[in-house]
Order: C-alpha cells, then sequence, then structure tokens
C-alpha cells in the first residue's frame, strides 16, 4: 500500500506542475528557423552564466532555442517566436503565501532589447542570491 501512496503522490506532483506551468510558454511552438534568430541571445547568456560563475546558486540552461535562467523558486525562460518574429520572455515562481504559481511575460522585436531585459533581470537575481547567501 505504502508504494501505492507513493507512486500516486508522485505522479499528483507531475500532474500539478504540468498545469501550473504558464500557457505562454506551452503555447509557442518553436520552428526551426527560432535557432538561427535565438543565436544571439544564447550567445549573451552563456557570458551572462560565466560572469555569474560565482553565484552557484542562479543555475543555467541554455539550449538552441531557449535559455532558463533559475533562482530558488524563480524562473526564467527566453524563446523565440519565428511567426511573430518576436523575442519572448517568461519570468515564473511560486507564492509561499497563497501557493500558487504566477507569470509574468515580456516581448522584444530585437535580439538587443531582449538581451537588455536578461541581463536587467540577471541583475536583480544577483541581487536576490547575495540576500539569501548573506
Amino acid at each position: 500500500m505504502a508504494s501505492d501512496i507513493r507512486a500516486r503522490l508522485e505522479t499528483a506532483i507531475l500532474e500539478a506542475e504540468e498545469v501550473s506551468r504558464s500557457r505562454l510558454r506551452a503555447s509557442r511552438e518553436l520552428a526551426s528557423g527560432s535557432e538561427t534568430a535565438f543565436t544571439p541571445i544564447r550567445q549573451a547568456a552563456e557570458e551572462i552564466r560565466e560572469q555569474l560563475r560565482s553565484l552557484p546558486s542562479i543555475k543555467f540552461t541554455i539550449n538552441p532555442d531557449s535559455v532558463i535562467i533559475t533562482l530558488m523558486d524563480r524562473e526564467l525562460w527566453f524563446g523565440y517566436d519565428a511567426q511573430s518574429g518576436t523575442y519572448l520572455a517568461e519570468e515564473s515562481a511560486h507564492s509561499w503565501y497563497d501557493a500558487e504559481r504566477y507569470a509574468k511575460s515580456g516581448e522584444w522585436t530585437s535580439a538587443d532589447k531582449c538581451t537588455d531585459a536578461m541581463i536587467r533581470l540577471c541583475a536583480e537575481y544577483v541581487r536576490m542570491a547575495r540576500a539569501i547567501n548573506a
């Protein structure tokens, strides 16, 4: 019986996490041309990751067509929508107060504007990481 409870709990957790994911990310299918347009963002993320190497609590997952930056329960996702020609970002986190996930999103028409947003959001993560580690 205990193993049944554990399996059911794990399944329920996975289902809850899937439901809580933002619709923006789930609704965007990245086309093959996205990788080329996304190259400047990926390169910027690689450079930012190198600069923030001394803060191991900020984690980077860099893919050819997306970047995910995490700090504790906060997550930044960057991607490119080839259909609209826009760079996309979404920040999601879990509110400990009301047990709900929330998400904020942004769109930019140029890689430079998206890179600037990534830099500014990472600066905020650095501030929070330093406060957590203080």
